[in-house]
């Protein structure tokens, strides 16, 4: 019988280069890139990259789906806390302009609440200006605010000088 040559055997630390990572430090390094792209090294892989991006905004959406989720079950079981109480059978009236019901309620409050915005910002434009003259609000609406405003833009035009933007 022969006797085989006896082979050569290379110790783990010599086997593996230095730039080959373990599993587990290749796992650290991808959950560190999922949770925080801009600070961690990207993963070597194209693939993997687009893996652990998709992964991140998928359960960054489901994430905040499930919190948009938990605050209408909050607010619902206010709501049904408040409906239940004595304050509920005071505010039942009230209960129609705050939760309408059916489609023509829903769209009777929400002209109701457009309008009532559309007015807001309108006053609040009117008294921002600090008209405060009737005489001037009764030619102004005669004229139509357009040409006023004109001829306020001329006038700051004419008491701070005309400006030339450089673009």
């Amino acid at each position: 019988m022969a006797m085989a040559e006896p082979t050569a055997v290379l110790p783990p630390a010599a086997s593996n280069p230095p730039f080959q990572s373990t599993t587990l430090q290749r796992t650290r390094a991808n959950l560190s890139f999922l949770v925080n792209p801009s600070t961690a090294p990207a993963p070597a892989s194209r693939r993997t990259r687009a893996f652990l991006r998709t992964a991140r905004y998928t359960l960054k959406f489901i994430f905040w789906r499930l919190v948009r989720y938990a605050k209408y079950a909050a607010i619902g079981s206010l709501t049904a806390l408040v409906a239940g109480s004595a304050i509920g059978s005071v505010a039942s009236g009230a209960a129609f302009f705050i939760a309408p019901t059916g489609i023509v309620g829903g769209a009777a409050v929400g002209l109701l609440w457009g309008v009532g915005k559309f007015g807001w910002r309108r006053l609040a434009r009117k008294a921002g200006k600090g008209t405060g003259d009737a005489r001037r609000d009764e030619r102004d609406d005669a004229q139509g605010e357009k040409i006023r405003e004109v001829q306020e833009v001329q006038e700051k035009r004419e008491e701070k000088g005309l400006r030339s933007d450089p673009w």
